[in-house]
């Protein structure tokens, strides 16, 4: 009985630590570091989402095949219920949304707000509430293959004032 008792206080107290790591845990993205004139690769957006994913429940963090880059597509899926398979998704009677982003190489505003977005969402409980009945649904960056090639002539004329 001992065993046990020392058992379920361990899990306790590992769950408790678990949500105050998540807690302390940075968020803040490239584009707020750098008062807006950097924005992230894509191996730092997945990253971000990915830590996300690990440090909320509400947040899943999906592969949905490969790209032409060889990269994995990613979904990242904000549920207020908590963690959802891709089967649940399809059938939910929420009201989803769909944010596609990274279409064409250097269009990051959208990336980066997305990032703000679903991390706000979580850190906030009344956020948490407007979202109760909505499934929000990210592709993190659509075009990979462009993402990684992004450099200084991608978008060259794009005004980014």
């Amino acid at each position: 009985m001992k065993k046990l008792t020392l058992l379920l206080l361990f899990i306790f107290l590992n769950s408790c630590n678990q949500n105050e790591k998540a807690k302390k845990k940075d968020f803040t993205t490239l584009f707020e570091k750098s008062n807006g004139t950097e924005t992230p690769e894509y191996n730092e957006v997945i990253s971000f989402y990915k830590n996300l994913a690990n440090s909320y429940n509400e947040i899943s963090l999906f592969e949905v095949g490969k790209t032409d880059s060889g990269k994995p597509l990613h979904l990242v899926v904000f549920n207020n219920d908590g963690d959802i398979d891709l089967k649940s998704l399809k059938n939910s009677t929420k009201n989803r949304i769909l944010i596609n982003n990274g279409i064409h190489p250097g269009e990051s505003d959208g990336i980066d707000a997305s990032m703000m977005l679903l991390r706000d969402i979580v850190q906030n409980d009344s956020l948490k509430k407007t979202y109760l009945n909505s499934l929000i649904c990210v592709i993190p960056i659509y075009n990979i293959g462009g993402a990684l090639n992004r450099n200084s002539h991608s978008r060259a004329n794009q005004n980014r004032t």
